[in-house]
């Protein structure tokens, strides 16, 4: 079968639903891109993923990126289709800050979800790049700038993101490796061991720029003591050239479920003691505190929404194979009719729930995402600072649920295409097997689901107070109080109400336990993922109402048989099956959530551990 994706439901958010308008008349992009860019960008780079990216992705997979004596190769053809993404406009030069030619981010994402669900081994190297390359332009210097991105930018350099270490996972504030200082300022010397680096040497570039998480010789304790650095694999000469390795070693790459073409490593730098970094921002200050951790979550926090909607993406992939499947597998005949003729799987009733339930999911979490990419834009670009300041702080608490709940119902919407397939979709006949075992380590990737879960109830329901918080919640307030009388969607439109006071109630139960520490401490983190759920599946319900609405009044203008028709019905389809079947389970989990069920802790450890 071949790789197809849904253009039209991307066109729908950029043209009919997002106010995109607002973005393309910032002033960094208003020269370049405009709404009739849309359709003609989409077409190009779905036609770049079907002839060029998609290719790859099977035989990535089976092949794998093999390291010999030291030296990794990659997977046929990776080399070549990251240049071409990287030189065409289709990389890091289109995501990247502050690049005059730069995509609106609401535009980029389109362009990188069609690319990631045709080969997502391929584009975790250009993500990452791209969140290299915008380190460097916050915090670098001129010359820092001069020296590294152009050749990031060209698909000639590759970056990445180097944090965890074999004893140190998400306890970042206590990794081992250390920076010494030179007799240049900017200059430190680096040694550790860093583990489970994505594309940490994928063989595809000549050089690999990592930012390196270390704790400078004189740093404190914890994470306020941590630095960030420049550590090339290859050191980079004052002109540019290459210059000699820089004792950074590629010790193993990693045996994985999935995403066998990404090359995942573990690097030691320094074990020959000439292994050196550029530091990045200030020195360390008389306490021995450095920003390298708050500069570094830039970086996971464009990661984190890139790492949701990278799932989502795949669970798209996936369901779009199978909805191509259930039109054609011939296979019984309907319920109750025993002389019938056999039919499409598609004509059957649990065969149509799961076809629905995963186009439900994909285009809500798709919804989700793409509205934090337009606050993204005009935060980022917007001349109104107050515009600019309550767009960021919507994304601040979008960017837990994105991830997290992205990632972890991908598995879910996954798990139910291979299900209509039946058993070929258990097979390598088909790419679906594929897209679980590289979907998993999204649940994971860029902190796990507990970690996001624990970010939005400690701290972004928290935040300036909870202003943030409840600016958040106002927004859908507002919009239910708008809307509540909706016709034909006042069911609804009444659910969503109620999902509604799910989060204030969940808030108002976390306000309760915090404010009693001493006795519902272990609450707090106990039912912190059921809170995430309420929240994401209320914030998608929205989302999908809103493509809802605009869909019928679509209908309303066009013909019955109009060449749209199908396409609104299944809008509207997609925002009530949601809300009527998946929106519930929130009023469950704010009800588990209120009735404070300890079990978990109040059960002995010995009882759960198998000796």
């Amino acid at each position: 079968m071949e790789f197809k994706y849904d253009l039209r439901d991307l066109i729908f958010i950029l043209k009919e639903w997002l106010p995109s308008e607002e973005v393309f008349a910032c002033d960094r992009f208003k020269e370049n891109f405009g709404i009739d860019d849309i359709d003609i960008v989409l077409k190009e780079v779905y036609k770049v993923a079907r002839e060029i990216v998609n290719p790859i992705n099977a035989v990535g997979d089976k092949t794998g990126a093999k390291l010999e004596n030291g030296v990794v190769t990659p997977t046929p053809g990776f080399r070549e289709a990251y240049r071409f993404l990287q030189q065409n406009g289709w990389g890091s030069s289109s995501e990247c800050i502050k690049i005059e030619t730069g995509m609106p981010l609401i535009l980029y994402k389109a362009v990188s979800e069609i690319n990631q669900a045709a080969c997502p081994a391929l584009t975790s190297y250009i993500k990452l790049t791209s969140g290299a390359a915008n380190l460097i332009l916050r915090f670098g210097t001129e010359r820092d700038r001069a020296m590294f991105l152009q050749k990031m930018l060209g698909g000639e350099w590759q970056g990445t993101m180097c944090l965890t270490e074999p004893n140190f996972g998400s306890d970042v504030g206590d990794i081992a490796s250390r920076a010494y200082p030179t007799d240049d300022a900017r200059i430190y010397k680096i040694k550790g061991t860093k583990m489970f680096i994505t594309g940490g040497d994928g063989g595809h570039c000549e050089n690999t720029i990592h930012m390196v998480l270390a704790r400078p010789e004189v740093g404190a304790q914890g994470s306020t003591g941590i630095g960030l650095f420049i550590v090339p694999k290859i050191w980079v000469n004052e002109d540019g050239t290459l210059g000699k390795p820089n004792d950074v070693k590629t010790a193993r790459l990693e045996h994985k479920m999935g995403l066998h073409a990404q090359a995942t490593a573990l690097l030691n730098f320094g074990d020959d003691d000439e292994c050196y970094g550029i530091r990045l921002g200030p020195p360390p200050d008389e306490k021995g505190h450095s920003h390298g951790l708050a500069m570094m979550f830039h970086m996971m926090n464009e990661s984190r929404i890139a790492t949701g909607h990278n799932a989502n993406t795949q669970a798209a992939a996936a369901y779009y194979f199978a909805s191509q499947f259930a039109t054609e597998r011939i296979q019984g005949r309907p319920f109750g009719m025993k002389n019938a003729e056999r039919v499409p799987i598609s004509k059957h009733e649990d065969v149509r729930r799961m076809l629905l339930d995963m186009k439900a999911h994909v285009e809500g979490i798709r919804a989700m995402v793409f509205k934090a990419c337009y606050y993204l834009d005009i935060q980022n670009n917007s001349g109104n600072r107050e515009t600019a300041r309550r767009c960021g702080e919507l994304v601040d608490v979008l960017t837990p649920l994105i991830k997290c709940y992205g990632a972890e119902a991908s598995v879910g919407t996954i798990t139910q295409a291979i299900q209509v397939l039946g058993g070929v979709g258990y097979t390598q006949e088909y790419p679906v097997e594929q897209y679980l075992r590289d979907s998993k380590i999204l649940t994971i990737w860029e902190g796990t689901s507990f970690i996001q879960a624990n970010d939005l109830v400690g701290r972004k329901m928290r935040m300036k107070e909870g202003s943030s918080f409840a600016n958040w919640m106002a927004a859908i307030k507002d919009f239910i109080e708008a809307n509540r009388n909706a016709p034909g969607l006042k069911k609804e439109m009444s659910n969503l109400a109620r999902g509604y006071r799910c989060i204030e109630l969940v808030k108002t139960t976390y306000d309760s336990w915090y404010d009693n520490m001493g006795e519902k401490r272990s609450l707090i983190p106990l039912h912190a993922l059921k809170a995430l759920f309420v929240c994401s599946q209320v914030q998608v319900a929205e989302c999908l109402l809103e493509q809802a609405l605009i869909a019928k009044s679509k209908l309303d203008d066009i013909p019955a048989d109009a060449v749209n028709t199908q396409f609104y019905k299944g809008k509207i389809a997609c925002a009530r099956y949601y809300v009527n079947n998946i929106l519930p389970n929130a009023f469950l989990a704010a009800e588990v959530i209120r009735n404070e069920d300890d079990t978990v802790m109040t059960c002995p450890e010995e009882a759960l551990i198998v000796s």
